[in-house]
């Protein structure tokens, strides 16, 4: 395969400021040299002038429910046979590889649809983003005769449970093991997960080379995570300066979804505002920045499709509200969504633009970096690149270098 050469680029790389005038070139996935100024093509070289243009990481939703489809304009219920949830899934995860985000972590889905459609997008039979599957829900039991089976969870009761579960969903293709450790958040009824649950269900997932996170608010409950071995952290609420402290010394993610709670508090009319609570996000919205400045890895990802609020596609309104109603600059929200995001997936040279570097990008008419909202507007999202290969949109009129200039 040919390399394909962009020039005039205004280099967003993930990590670094805005970079204009630069040479990115691409040989089969990877990207191969990131040159200031317009570097002299090869011979046989396609040429691509982005006269301009934003050359970005693809973005990383790293809370990603493929199989809701429970909001917005076209939706199903939770009791949806696994058929239609699978095509339903399969739409969503498409939106969002139109809208930008190359790659998606599994936070939740319903029987093994994650699984299968991260089979059926690594196998090339179908075009969406790198998705990493998660398992279905593990909830602890209130009672130890409460029905074990559901959807989209699975109910728990001990370590032993617990530990059983997660090596069932792993091997219905999981990578992601899912936990409720406990509530808020708009869970307002989930038995606190002891930390041996935690530690059984952390531990079967690292035996087997997968990883857990948990939906887990309130300071002691989120360092009991950490010490048990989970890996991602979803929301992690009422934090303290002690759990930064531990998340940046384990080198946790932190997933907090902080768009759903602006919604809410900003309409508390709206579908599934009555689960979030205001004084919850006025507290986070200080305390982010905080954790942001001190160097807690932050991705974006929220509970897309589950309201009508947040429907599929609408991803990065979620980067919007980090900016604007948080106080995230928007290199900071950026560098959220690649650089931290693309470490996330655990696949290797995701992330930023650099040489080496999987060739996951996207085209940006505008700089995100000085608006964030650009990422807005479909029209502005030119090109999409998976690996090396437009996926969405299409290439500014490439030319065919003939000889070296």
């Amino acid at each position: 395969m040919g390399r394909t050469v962009f020039r005039n680029a205004n280099l967003l790389d993930g990590d670094k400021p805005s970079r204009p005038d630069t040479t990115i070139v691409v040989e089969g996935d990877r990207v191969t040299e990131v040159t200031a100024g317009n570097a002299a093509p090869r011979a046989g070289d396609t040429v691509v002038d982005l006269h301009g243009m934003t050359l970005m990481p693809g973005m990383v939703s790293g809370h990603y429910h493929a199989a809701y489809s429970m909001g917005g304009e076209n939706k199903i219920g939770m009791s949806a046979p696994a058929s239609q949830t699978a095509l339903y899934a399969l739409a969503n995860t498409q939106k969002a590889l139109r809208a930008g985000y190359t790659s998606l972590v599994g936070a939740g889905t319903f029987y093994d649809v994650d699984g299968r459609l991260a089979e059926a997008i690594d196998s090339g039979m179908v075009t969406g983003p790198r998705l990493i599957p998660s398992s279905r829900a593990l909830s602890p039991k209130v009672t130890e005769d409460e029905p074990a089976e559901g959807v989209p969870w699975l109910k728990c009761w001990g370590p032993d449970d617990f530990r059983d579960a997660a090596i069932r969903e792993i091997e219905r293709g999981a990578r992601i093991v899912k936990l409720f450790a406990a509530q808020g958040h708009a869970m307002r009824s989930c038995r606190e997960m002891t930390f041996e649950e935690l530690k059984a269900a952390s531990d079967a997932a690292h035996e087997r080379g997968a990883r857990t996170r948990a939906h887990v608010c309130g300071a002691a409950q989120v360092m009991k995570c950490i010490e048990a071995g989970v890996d991602i952290i979803d929301h992690a609420d009422w934090m303290t300066d002690e759990v930064i402290d531990a998340l940046i010394a384990n080198n946790r993610f932190v997933l907090p979804s902080m768009y759903t709670p602006w919604l809410s508090k900003d309409d508390r009319t709206l579908d599934g505002a009555e689960y979030y609570d205001e004084e919850d996000f006025e507290y986070m919205r200080k305390k982010v920045p905080e954790a942001n400045a001190r160097g807690v890895k932050f991705v974006p990802g929220d509970d897309f499709g589950f309201f009508d609020m947040a429907p599929h596609g609408d991803y990065s309104k979620e980067l919007v509200c980090y900016v604007e109603q948080v106080g995230i600059s928007p290199l900071d929200a950026i560098r959220w969504a690649t650089k931290f995001g693309g470490e996330m997936t655990g696949i290797p040279d995701l992330g930023t633009i650099e040489p080496g570097k999987l060739a996951d990008m996207v085209i940006v008419d505008g700089d995100p970096s000085v608006d964030i909202r650009v990422l807005l507007d479909p029209a502005r999202i030119v090109t999409v690149i998976k690996g090396g290969e437009v996926v969405s949109g299409q290439l500014p009129v490439p030319q065919r270098a003939m000889a070296a200039e």
